[in-house]
């Protein structure tokens, strides 16, 4: 009997013993699970709180430089211009990246003025624009503005852009060290106006929604086509170009074309040609370029003077740069767009001679 006991005292403590373990392993899956998602959250939490502080230094890091650097008693300030007629928003931008490179080096902070001479932007009228029209659409270095760096620097000095200065020339399609050579210049001596910035990628959500796989189009025409201005690049004819990109979509089947030109007729055969897949951005006003008058396009009466029209052919510049592939003819515009990207996948650059 007392065996018996035993032994079943024995079954009882095993089966106990066995619940206890069952539970402890229970318990410890638990507490894994427990422990996994808060680690998660944490990691998640900490990464998400990074990108913030990561985002906003990338977006106030002028304003930092603002607050830490500004030094109008010791700082040597190189004021600089670059006194064309009908350059472009674009073509001013290349001149000036490659002028004030050449400032950088001489131990100035180069400041860039497009507001003491006659040019697109005061409607070919100094008297017409009180502010510099370059900070409607860029930042100086380190945020100084020319109207403070005129009253309150003490060292100043006023330079030309000559077309002989170094600046991205159109080998940047093909040479990858040279466009980020630009582009890190421009990052952080020219950078973009945050508002501008913004306001692209929210046009960008509205026009492609989550799709990435956008084929990039940069056609020209207006001046380019009617004037034929001497030693300017020639465009490709629309038609060529819709050739190649049905070929490339054949190859990649893009989710959307984003075309940018300034050319109304241009762009209605592109919609002919290319439906439902195409996508543009245009201003609200036509600028009804006269083609018989054989005139640059800086001098249309809707254009000159327009900052607004200006900003608009800026965020079409900024969409194609983010496109996955581009085709495009020679512009200014174009090395633009390679500047402020972060490279393309497939390019189709057009190499047709000058006029």
């Amino acid at each position: 009997m007392y065996f018996l006991i035993k032994n079943n005292s024995k079954q009882k403590k095993q089966k106990k013993n066995k619940f206890f373990i069952k539970m402890n392993i229970c318990l410890l899956k638990y507490l894994l699970l427990f422990m996994f998602i808060i680690v998660n959250f944490i990691i998640k939490y900490e990464g998400k709180n990074h990108r913030k502080t990561s985002e906003n230094y990338h977006l106030n890091k002028y304003k930092l430089y603002n607050q830490i650097k500004l030094d109008y008693d010791h700082n040597k300030f190189a004021i600089i211009r670059n006194n064309c007629k009908h350059c472009g928003l674009f073509a001013f931008y290349k001149h000036y990246l490659g002028c004030l490179l050449t400032f950088i080096k001489k131990g100035y902070i180069p400041i860039i003025d497009l507001s003491s001479f006659p040019n697109i932007f005061n409607k070919f009228n100094i008297t017409s624009l009180n502010n510099n029209p370059w900070e409607y659409y860029f930042n100086q270095p380190y945020e100084y503005t020319l109207e403070n760096v005129i009253k309150k620097a003490k060292n100043i000095k006023y330079f030309e852009c000559y077309y002989s200065f170094d600046f991205p020339r159109h080998n940047i399609y093909s040479n990858k060290n040279i466009n980020d050579f630009w582009r890190g210049i421009a990052l952080k001596y020219i950078p973009l106006k945050n508002e501008i910035i913004k306001e692209a990628d929210s046009i960008i959500i509205h026009l492609f929604k989550a799709s990435n796989n956008i084929l990039g189009i940069l056609a020209r025409g207006t001046d380019y086509v009617s004037f034929k201005p001497k030693n300017h690049p020639i465009p490709p004819k629309a038609e060529i170009m819709i050739k190649d990109i049905k070929e490339m979509d054949n190859q990649n089947n893009y989710d959307w074309f984003f075309l940018t030109t300034e050319d109304d007729l241009i762009r209605l055969i592109f919609i002919k040609n290319l439906g439902y897949k195409l996508k543009y951005l245009v201003n609200k006003k036509n600028i009804k370029y006269d083609y018989k008058k054989k005139n640059f396009l800086c001098f249309n009466k809707n254009i000159r003077g327009n900052l607004d029209y200006i900003k608009i052919y800026l965020i079409n510049i900024i969409i194609l740069s983010k496109c996955i592939d581009i085709v495009c003819a020679r512009t200014s515009g174009a090395i633009g767009a390679f500047i402020l990207g972060n490279g393309f996948r497939n390019t189709k650059i057009y190499y047709l001679g000058n006029y």
